[in-house]
């Protein structure tokens, strides 16, 4: 079998480093947070659970297991109640939840329940959002990549008082054995003779011996046991792209042969098409971060994409793909490249590029407006955005004389679609109006729950429906503090437009 559904063989691994990984999971607070997915681990999503309108935030721990903090915001007073549970996304266990948590309310803001989940296994998993409140009960389902995505490190101090503690331990065993050797069988009173002595000394030698075999294999298990988290953290780390330009303008793109670790369980073997596509390209040019090509290359014969090129300026672009794999885990395979000018073919079907001003330090920006006189404005709040708060990112798109435009329409099957690069190329994050969370892996989320979006499939959705509302929103959270550049995509008419806007995240 193939793909990461059949691949959840990895989590027999979790059998053979419970307790490092429990370990871990008690020194987190020792940690620093770690990134992984080019650095925007969480899993934002709105949507409906029936009546109910939600907004879904799951911070995703850095190890497995691990503890999840879910936060869900109702839009109205109408939610009474909040449960949550976590299963497979699919396959065996994917229909039986176990007994779901319930989620508290915040005193403060009575529309905000919290919750902390375990995900103890690797691979796709989803939370079960249960609703109970003045319209009945209703169901989500949030698909959520669990992933190790770091190994973290023993703190020395902890390290040095747990070795002090079990030297202690073998001492006093070896002391235990050597009295009872020498002493247990002698009448209150009675001296110690010299054989009783030897007697107890050979027996303090023995279990001194058997100490430290116990040590020696304890130490090997455990270096054995790193030795495997870290492989299978390696896994999760965003797998790199191999890319060459072959007859001038055609790029072939597949995983690097270097990441063996990666190829050992043949993502690329079994992947599924996300809003029409099996692989998402982006190009983005740095360090000037002025130019993004939002390309979909096709899937060759041997499995590797090949995409034919538009015309490229010259300059050393960022590389990120999108894919998913066919159990619902989303991958982004990185890589750079270096390009020539491109004299190539005319962008056609989804494919779509756009250009903005360098980016700089002093960079910030909440309108921008496109060459054919579309303007776009980013409705920001006044204050100034911080790091790790889930927020709304809200768009509305404006004709030529600042009205708002009448003739959006869906972009594969979305309002539109936004890619946000950090400037260290650190953060790159695809996301759309429902959330971080591909369609693919929402589809077979929904498959098994019975919320409003089961039953539905990509076909579904009419790539050229009718238009559109000009306001645009896309729930997310910026990682961490930096300078971010956000590409929104969006389709006037039959044009696919790229508009650009820039902040700095505290």
């Amino acid at each position: 079998g193939k793909g990461l559904g059949v691949r959840l063989s990895i989590a027999t691994l979790n059998a053979r480093h419970t307790f490092a990984a429990i370990l871990a999971v008690a020194i987190l607070l020792f940690a620093a947070p770690a990134n992984a997915h080019v650095g925007s681990p969480n899993v934002f999503y709105e949507g409906d659970a029936g009546p109910y309108h939600l907004f879904v935030t799951v911070n995703v721990p850095a190890v497995i297991p691990g503890v999840a903090d879910v936060q869900i915001r109702a839009d109205s007073n109408d939610v009474r109640q909040v449960t949550t549970a976590v299963t497979r996304l699919a396959g065996a266990g994917s229909q039986y939840a176990p007994v779901p948590d319930v989620a508290q309310r915040s005193p403060i803001d009575p529309h905000l329940f919290t919750s902390s989940l375990w995900l103890m296994e690797y691979g796709s998993m989803r939370v079960l959002i249960n609703v109970a409140g003045a319209h009945g009960a209703a169901q989500m389902s949030v698909p959520v990549p669990s992933a190790a995505r770091r190994m973290l490190p023993m703190p020395p101090a902890l390290g040095a008082l747990l070795l002090t503690l079990a030297i202690a331990l073998g001492i006093g065993a070896i002391s235990i054995v050597g009295a009872a050797a020498r002493e247990s069988r002698l009448a209150p009173g009675s001296p110690v003779t010299p054989e009783l002595k030897r007697r107890g000394w050979r027996a303090m030698a023995i279990t001194g011996v058997i100490v430290a075999a116990i040590f020696y294999l304890a130490f090997a298990w455990w270096s054995a046991d790193a030795r495997s988290y870290a492989a299978v953290t390696k896994l999760f780390k965003p797998p790199k792209l191999a890319l060459t330009v072959v007859d001038g303008n055609r790029l072939a793109i597949r995983p690097s042969p270097d990441d063996k670790v990666w190829l050992r369980y043949k993502v690329m073997d079994g992947i599924l098409p996300d809003h029409g596509h099996l692989m998402h390209f982006f190009l983005v040019r740095t360090p000037a971060l002025d130019r993004i090509w939002h390309l979909h290359p096709s899937r060759q014969p041997d499995g590797s994409f090949v995409d034919a090129l538009p015309s490229l300026e010259p300059g050393r672009y960022a590389v990120f793909a999108d894919i998913v794999d066919q159990s619902g885990f989303p991958w982004t395979l990185v890589g750079s490249i270096d390009l020539p000018q491109i004299n190539g073919t005319p962008l056609k079907g989804d494919d779509c590029g756009g250009d903005a001003p360098a980016l700089t330090p002093s960079s910030d920006s909440a309108v921008d407006a496109l060459d054919d006189g579309t303007r776009v404005v980013w409705h920001r709040d006044s204050a100034a955005i911080r790091a790790n708060a889930p927020m709304i990112l809200r768009f509305e798109v404006q004709d030529q004389n600042g009205k708002p435009a009448t003739d959006v329409k869906p972009y594969m099957g979305m309002a539109a679609h936004a890619e946000i690069v950090s400037s260290d190329l650190q953060v790159f994050a695809h996301i759309h109006p429902s959330g971080s969370v591909p369609m693919a892996s929402l589809m077979m989320a929904s498959t098994n729950s019975s919320d409003s979006m089961a039953g539905m499939n990509m076909s579904d959705m009419n790539m050229n429906a009718a238009p559109i509302s000009p306001e645009l929103s896309m729930p997310y959270g910026f990682p961490s503090a930096g300078h971010y550049r956000i590409f929104l995509q969006f389709k006037r008419a039959d044009k696919i437009e790229t508009a650009h806007f820039d902040t700095v995240v505290n």
